[in-house]
């Protein structure tokens, strides 16, 4: 917090308080709020930015962690460290975190601090700001970075293997890895083969999950985020690995490294069961769907895109929708492509009730772009109770167009 302009408006506040109030009090967050059972790479600026307070009068410091989660990214070692910078803030920070890891962990610490690095070098090397809300983690950790930390926890899981007790601290601390690659599988997928790089995720997903879904339970997770129970997760990681439906009929000719479809289970929900819900549709391409309610127009579900499209080419969108409606006319959804790092729209539509009026699934066009983590499609029903009943969302796929 001490330098880089993304702070600069924080610096005035602090500095400018600083020089007019004898005592400060600071209530900071050092976690993942939006998902607690990540890797979240902080630990590198917790000491910085304990003695930036301490040099601005502070005296009074909360450190806002983990609240209700058992599991997380090493919140007992974050935990351990910050308790003990606030308590001495010129302790070295790096010798606090070998004391721990070699009195936790023991022969795994070397691999474990192996990781760590791995992990916070990524994410230096991304140039991402962490932020106290990261819905997507492929802004700052690649393929290439998830298989060098899945090897490096595979030789500290080997080191301990002997030992009940250090076996069963490590696997908890590997969980957050295992939830990347759970919810990115088809994204990492697809990048594996995009860039001919080995794929060091669950070859069986589905087993991958469950075993995922019985440790964290194991382990006394609570919450995944602020406020949400893991009952929450639990069912949208189940949700995630049914059976594939079949290919959308334009994908049937194209090579499997040339699209990509996101059924309505790997999409957000916002404010799920009243603006959007998971429905049976015997019109869906695999039965399931997803329902927005015509009476209101929130970007109630969206389609997250990662930074493991990225190879230089850019992808054809395509929303497929339908709409059960009384009115013969006037607006029947809106949809588009949000650029949340850069805060513009990169597309948008807007569909009339004609266009698509027999209630049968059709097909959006949204453009071609290149498309990075950050970015989203969304779909938002026209809030017209009374002529528009329902908007449902089948699936979302994209389609490579190759620069050759």
């Amino acid at each position: 917090m001490a330098n880089g302009p993304q702070n600069e408006a924080f610096r005035r506040d602090i500095e400018g308080w600083s020089k007019i109030a004898p005592q400060l009090f600071i209530w900071d967050y050092v976690t993942n709020f939006s998902n607690y059972i990540v890797p979240h790479p902080n630990m590198r600026v917790l000491a910085p930015n304990i003695r930036y307070f301490v040099a601005n009068r502070t005296i009074g410091l909360f450190e806002q962690g983990d609240s209700s989660s058992g599991v997380g990214d090493f919140v007992r070692l974050r935990a351990w460290l910050l308790a003990h910078l606030m308590w001495d803030p010129k302790r070295d920070e790096d010798e606090l975190i070998d004391e721990f890891l070699e009195g936790y962990y023991g022969s795994a610490a070397p691999f474990l601090k192996q990781y760590l690095d791995t992990i916070h070098d990524a994410g230096e090397k991304s140039g991402t700001f962490l932020r106290c809300f990261m819905s997507d983690t492929s802004t700052y950790l690649s393929l290439d970075d998830l298989n060098r930390a899945t090897r490096l926890m595979a030789k500290a899981e080997e080191a301990v293997a002997g030992d009940s007790t250090l076996a069963r601290r490590v696997r908890r601390e590997r969980l957050p890895l295992d939830h990347v690659w759970l919810h990115r599988y088809r994204a990492l997928r697809l990048a594996s083969r995009l860039r001919h790089k080995e794929f060091l995720g669950p070859q069986d997903p589905v087993a991958a999950c469950e075993e995922f879904i019985r440790l964290a339970h194991e382990f006394k997770v609570g919450s995944y985020r602020e406020r949400h129970g893991f009952n929450e997760l639990e069912q949208s990681l189940r949700g995630r690995f049914r059976p594939d439906a079949p290919p959308p009929k334009a994908c049937l000719d194209l090579d499997d490294d040339d699209w990509i479809d996101f059924q309505d289970n790997q999409c957000r929900l916002a404010c799920s069961g009243k603006w959007a819900s998971m429905v049976d549709d015997s019109k869906a391409s695999d039965g399931k769907a997803i329902r927005m309610p015509g009476d209101h127009f929130e970007w109630a579900t969206s389609c997250p895109i990662s930074d493991d499209f990225k190879d230089g080419n850019p992808w054809q969108c395509f929303v497929v929708a339908r709409v059960e409606a009384t009115a013969t006319d006037g607006r029947a959804m809106t949809m588009g492509i949000y650029d949340s790092q850069a805060r513009k729209s990169v597309a948008h539509r807007s569909v009339s009730v004609k266009e698509i009026a027999d209630g049968a699934y059709q097909v959006f066009d949204l453009g071609t772009h290149d498309l990075r983590g950050g970015m989203y499609v969304w779909i938002a029903p026209p809030k017209r109770p009374g002529e528009v009943q329902a908007v449902y969302v089948d699936r979302i796929y994209f389609v490579r167009k190759r620069a050759d």
